[in-house]
């Protein structure tokens, strides 16, 4: 009997020996991990104080290049607004704010005309090398002329535009020449004023040409003209059809009205009538379908406009 109380003795101290080696053993792997986790957020701190110190960096590199077009900005808002209180130089002036999103109509300084807009987003877009800035231009400008059922025909840079939403690239097709309509890329003539493209499948499925006054699709000898208006898309690129096709114009997006101001920007119509009242155009003054033909009626050409 005491022996076997012996042998269940020892067989316990053996245990609790073997759990205080292991708690030790356990406590010095903690610790190690301790260490390298220590470590590691110490790298990690010093890496976020170097990124830190380059984000206030830039951030204060952008702010002066903010400061100065915000200041020029200013003047040119100041300039406009402090026109509004001068004499009209004509019986009534159309007034566009940008930072309410609102349109009015003066006369002998009343307020004979209220409606809300949209007006530009001020975002920027790289197109053709140069940097365009999609603003409301700001200042004084007279109403050019008035449109009805205005078509609009696209600039450069909407296909610019357009390509980088889809992660694409553009290219231009131009009267007498011919794009790979499965590429993008140039096709040759091969004779007798028939087009094709050499590559490495020897041939193309389709060939983009333009073909009395109009884009043109031509597969396995059949032509068919592309539908006015409509993006053309040639592989990884987006085309651009010469100016004068039905597929570099528009119908409806405008509006039924359009009253031009020159160098491209208007007061017009549109189909986002959801953002009304938000800065979210390319540069123009959008207006509700009943807004812009209540202002096309009262609107004179010659009448001066103040935008600010």
């Amino acid at each position: 009997m005491h022996r076997w109380i012996g042998l269940l003795g020892s067989w316990a101290l053996f245990v609790l020996g073997l759990g205080v080696a292991c708690i030790a053993v356990a406590g010095g792997w903690i610790n190690v991990k301790d260490s390298r986790r220590l470590r590691r957020h110490a790298l990690v701190d010093q890496l976020l104080a170097a990124r830190l110190d380059g984000t206030v960096a830039q951030l204060h590199r952008i702010k002066i290049k903010s400061e100065s077009a915000l200041n020029a900005s200013r003047r040119e808002m100041s300039a406009a607004s402090a026109a509004i209180d001068e004499p009209q130089a004509t019986p009534q002036t159309i007034v566009v704010s940008t930072v309410d999103n609102k349109v009015y109509v003066r006369s002998n300084k009343r307020t004979v005309f209220t409606a809300v807009c949209s007006t530009g987003k001020h975002t920027t877009l790289l197109e053709g090398g140069r940097v365009k800035i999609f603003r409301t231009p700001v200042g004084k400008f007279k109403v050019r002329s008035k449109e009805e059922n205005p078509v609009w025909v696209p600039p450069d840079w909407h296909y610019a535009e357009e390509a980088r939403k889809k992660g694409l690239t553009v290219v231009r097709l131009d009267r007498g020449e011919a794009l790979d309509g499965d590429t993008g890329g140039p096709a040759r003539r091969f004779g007798g004023g028939v087009w094709e493209w050499v590559g490495s499948s020897g041939g193309s499925r389709r060939i983009l040409t333009v073909k009395n006054g109009t884009v043109i699709e031509t597969s396995d000898g059949v032509d068919r003209e592309l539908p006015p208006g409509a993006t053309i898309i040639a592989g990884a690129t987006v085309v651009i059809p010469p100016i004068g096709t039905p597929q570099r114009r528009v119908e409806k997006v405008l509006g039924a009205y359009r009253i031009n101001l020159g160098d491209g920007y208007a007061l017009h119509g549109t189909q986002s009538v959801a953002q009304l009242g938000r800065s979210v155009s390319h540069g123009c003054v959008r207006l509700g379908a009943e807004d812009i033909e209540a202002l096309y009626r009262m609107a004179n050409v010659g009448d001066e406009v103040i935008i600010y």
